[in-house]
């Protein structure tokens, strides 16, 4: 498949509607998170296919609980018409697969390991993996388990695509052009590098919420996906 460019919407209601003006028929996948969700629930998922004439919606809950419960959510979820949800791989094959049988036409995302977590989250869970290794056993989990693809970071994209024979679209966050100060996401890596390993979707919100010119951001982006 073709990269695709998915831009997180973690700003306010304001901020985000003018942003979705702006970008009306640009070929994005819109990610909504919890910032707008909990707040405004299933209607902001409306607001931004009107606003945006936007394709595809992305739905980070990052679902995690017993699998009856992940279940239902991911039932509810399925009649709102989006096209990707993420679910915690760590969540184990039984939710997974629970979540997988009820999903509809949703792709369901697994989550590896957060890209804000270092070595030193590692050394908290007092575990023998390495990080490959603990991402390897998550995303491998996920897919088998019947989930459409994994988050991941763009380091080890290639390494999951290489060892996981079954097809998988990689979800790459943590997108920045630059490293900056403050910033919580600890496994970063550029656009480029990104693609070079591998990613099919990458997701950017910070960088781009908070450029001077969001438009010219995101079609320097597009451009680069070959767009």
């Amino acid at each position: 498949m073709k990269p695709k460019l998915c831009l997180a919407l973690d700003a306010d209601l304001e901020k985000v509607e003018k942003l979705l003006i702006a970008l009306k028929g640009y070929p994005l996948i819109y990610k909504i998170g919890y910032k707008l969700f909990l707040p405004y629930g299933p209607s902001v998922v409306n607001k931004v296919k009107e606003l945006a004439e936007a394709k595809e919606i992305f739905l980070d809950l990052k679902l995690h609980d017993i699998p009856n419960t992940v279940r239902n959510g991911v039932e509810a979820v399925s009649k709102m018409g989006i096209q990707y949800l993420t679910l915690h791989a760590l969540g184990g094959p039984e939710m997974l697969k629970a979540a997988a049988e009820v999903k509809g036409q949703s792709k369901l995302l697994g989550v590896t390991l957060l890209t804000s977590h270092g070595e030193e989250f590692l050394k908290l869970l007092e575990t023998q993996l390495s990080q490959k290794e603990l991402v390897l056993r998550l995303a491998t989990l996920a897919v088998e388990s019947g989930c459409d693809g994994v988050v991941c970071s763009a380091h080890e994209v290639g390494f999951l695509k290489r060892e996981i024979k079954k097809p998988f679209i990689a979800v790459v966050p943590g997108i920045r052009l630059k490293r900056t100060v403050n910033d919580d996401q600890k496994r970063v890596a550029s656009p480029e590098e990104a693609l070079e390993n591998g990613a099919d979707i990458l997701v950017i919100g910070r960088p781009v919420l908070n450029a001077e010119n969001p438009v010219k951001f995101i079609e320097e982006l597009l451009k680069l996906l070959g767009y």
